[in-house]
């Protein structure tokens, strides 16, 4: 099943980020989007759960129109094709003033209007998938930055997704909590969860993805599976930049 269908899509701030996006993510895949920084990459992300409006294109989610040759469905539209998708950003984004539990219940309850015993046996379902549930009553300031990710994943499985979308999910994190959070999201992998994941980690890239997608200066210049990718780049800008991070 197609769960995300982006075609020619473009967006500009000052300049041009996105120069005419085409990309299709099917049910289960892992696609991997790495690049330079200031390649678009997150900005495609954005677009997807409408925290940016492109300017032309279309993106379709589960085969319904987010925007259709740069035409938005109606807000009550777009609120349903959001909630299909639970985010991951960079810097958690963790209420401070909550603590672990009361951040994974909120949205459920405001959003969602799930009965509270519902929510409570789904808030520790996931705390404990992602190894926090003894971390329920902490408060974030009192987390590793490892830990208050895994958090966050947590927080997004709550809306029951059918698709994770993750922005650079550990480039804010010391080394040695990188790899709690890739394991994490290893785990979702292998139960078959739709995921796109822009990432600087290139193991966990070649390992985990089956899709690997190259963007350079707002363009895909390449896409192929892991072994396509890392093992015979086609072009000679991914060579480069491969050569550069792999060292």
């Amino acid at each position: 099943m197609n769960m995300i269908q982006i075609n020619d899509v473009h967006k500009s701030f000052d300049v041009e980020v996105l120069k005419g996006i085409t990309l299709e993510v099917n049910q289960g895949d892992v696609v991997a989007v790495i690049g330079s920084s200031g390649s678009g990459k997150s900005t495609l992300l954005r677009c997807l759960i409408d925290l940016e409006k492109v300017d032309s294109g279309s993106v379709l989610i589960e085969g319904d129109p987010l925007v259709e040759n740069g035409i938005y469905a109606k807000q009550t539209d777009i609120q349903k094709l959001i909630l299909k998708m639970g985010m991951v950003f960079q810097h958690f984004n963790l209420f401070p003033h909550l603590t672990v539990r009361q951040n994974l219940e909120l949205s459920p309850k405001l959003v969602k209007k799930q009965p509270q015993e519902e929510i409570s046996a789904n808030a520790q379902k996931y705390l404990k998938k992602v190894g926090m549930l003894e971390k329920a009553d902490a408060y974030p300031a009192s987390l590793s930055g490892g830990q208050k990710q895994r958090v966050a994943i947590a927080r997004a499985l709550m809306m029951n997704p059918d698709i994770m979308l993750f922005d650079e999910p550990t480039s804010a994190l010391d080394p040695e909590l990188t790899g709690e959070v890739l394991e994490t999201i290893r785990q979702l992998a292998e139960e078959n969860m739709t995921m796109v994941v822009v990432t600087h980690e290139m193991g966990f890239a070649r390992e985990v993805a089956n899709r690997v997608v190259f963007m350079d200066g707002g363009v895909i210049l390449e896409e192929g599976t892991p072994q396509e990718v890392f093992g015979n780049p086609k072009c000679a800008r991914t060579r480069e930049f491969l050569t550069t991070i792999l060292k």
